[in-house]
Parts: structure tokens; sequence; C-alpha cells
């Protein structure tokens, strides 16, 4: 094959890895602030996708005010997770095993919901950045592809600005450090679990909002998609959110390689074994976020 030839197959892999990444990063920042996995995030970013089909494919708004609005209902449904489930399991202090199990049975009603509200039929919704191939130098891509690393680029360093640059990404730093020492400090600690799981939920939502003119929306479709988003929370180190965005590149980038070069049929076999090679290379991940305690 041609050099440009390689580019292209590696760039399609990036923005799918990209897409990976987003509910990794959610994972990661609920992990961060909680301990805890939360197993219906793929099925969370499977209704941020079919809010958007509802606002933008059926309704007729305008793309960007579909886009705002799906990311502000996400976010809603975030807080209302937090509040009625996470936090107060937590505050009273229920074992860890029962709140995954809790999150299982979350992602089992979303999945249902959507079932009931939306039906069983894959569906989709015209892609709004174009459908004619861009020709590159020689390099063939679709319109989504650019787009979709410009619209991630933006969303992570809008991210990192957050966490490390304002008040409140400071507070849920402490917070994910040590609860205890927050609360000791001023921190209400539900407020900022709450805003964990809205933006980790919004952050979702923005991933099937994109992946959705490439893939068609499907009410499992969340699944597979979560168990790729965990997997590159593990390569890339669980706690760490620039391993998790390098973790899910190189599953994407892994994938779509795989399927180019042999068969697309089992891509999705060949990321679990790539999975299960590298935690017994690396248990760690490429890279882990270390949290000191302090008395």
């Amino acid at each position: 094959m041609s050099v440009g030839l390689w580019i292209q197959i590696i760039l399609n892999g990036v923005a799918m890895g990209v897409l990976y990444s987003l509910p990794a990063l959610g994972i990661s920042l609920i992990w961060n602030a909680t301990g805890l996995f939360n197993f219906a995030q793929g099925d969370l970013l499977t209704l941020g996708g079919y809010v958007m089909l509802t606002l933008f494919g059926m309704m007729k708004l305008p793309y960007i005010v579909s886009f705002v609005l799906t990311l502000a209902v996400m976010g809603l449904v975030g807080y209302f997770i937090s509040r009625i489930y996470f936090y107060p399991m937590l505050e009273h202090r229920v074992h860890p095993q029962i709140i995954l199990i809790g999150t299982v049975a979350a992602s089992v009603f979303i999945r249902n919901l959507i079932l009931v509200i939306w039906g069983t039929m894959p569906t989709t919704f015209k892609n709004p950045f174009g459908t004619k191939v861009m020709n590159l130098g020689g390099i063939f891509l679709m319109p989504h592809v650019i787009w979709i690393l410009g619209i991630a680029a933006g969303l992570l360093i809008l991210l990192q600005y957050i966490l490390r640059g304002t008040m409140v990404g400071t507070a849920m730093r402490a917070v994910a450090q040590n609860q205890t020492a927050a609360w000791l400090m001023g921190i209400r600690n539900d407020r900022m679990i709450a805003l964990t799981f809205c933006m980790s939920t919004a952050i979702a939502a923005v991933s099937g909002i994109l992946i959705t003119p490439i893939i068609p929306l499907t009410p499992d479709m969340g699944g597979l998609i979560s168990v790729k988003a965990m997997a590159a929370v593990l390569i890339g180190g669980l706690g760490s959110f620039s391993g998790t965005l390098i973790g899910g590149i190189a599953v994407g980038v892994a994938e779509t390689v795989f399927a180019t070069l042999v068969t697309p049929t089992y891509k999705d076999v060949f990321i679990f074994l790539v999975l299960v090679a590298f935690l017994l290379a690396r248990p760690g991940g490429i890279f882990r976020a270390h949290v000191s305690e302090k008395v």
C-alpha cells in the first residue's frame, strides 16, 4: 500500500479512537471522583445519540442548536443519576460492588427506555458535515473525520482548562483526591460529584452525536462501545486523562488497521486480545495517575 493510503487508514483510526476516548474520559472522571465505574456510560452515549436524532433528525432544529440542547439534556440526566443514585449510595457507605451492580441495572433500564421510545430499527440522521470525499494531496477522507478531530480537540482543551484553570476544577480534583479533606475545607462533595456526572454524561453524548452518522443508532450500540472505552481506560492507565486519550486512539487505530488488512469480522475479538496482552505485559497501563494521601 502507498504512504497516502496508510495515512488515510491511520487518520480514520484516530477519528474512531477519539470517539472511544470521549466516553472513556467520562469513565475516568467518575472513577477519580468516586472510585467507581459507571457501567451505564455506553448506554448514556446511545441515549445522547437518540436525543440528537429527535432534535436534529425529526424536529429539524439547526445542528448547533440541537447539539447544545442535547448536551444540556444529557447533563441533566447525569445530574439526576448522581443525586438520586450515586451520592446517596456513597453517603450511606453502601458496598461498592452493590453500587456497581446498580449501574448495570441502570444500563438495562436506559436500553429498554430507548426501545420503548424509539423502537428497535437501526436509524440515523443526515450527516451534517457532508458526504463528498475530500482529496487532501492524495489522501482521501470523509469530512466528518476532520470535524470529529477538531471538535474532540476543542472539547479536550476546554476540559483541561476547567479542571486545571478554574476554582471549580480545583474543587473537583480536591474531591477526587480526598473527599473528607475536601469537605473539611468547605467543598460540597455532593455538588462536585454531581458536576462530574454532568460533565461525564455530556462528554459521552458528544461521542454519541458524532458517531451516529458513521454507525447507525441501535438500542444496544453503546454496549460494545463502552467495552472499547473501558479498554481505552485500562490501556491508557486508570485515572489518567492523557493516558485515556492515548489508549482510545490506540484502540481505534489498531481496530481500523486490522479491519483493513485482515478482516472487519473479527476486529472486536482482536481488540479484546490486544487488551489482554497489554494487561499481561503492563497491568498499570501506559500512564497511571498516582494520588498522594496527606495527613
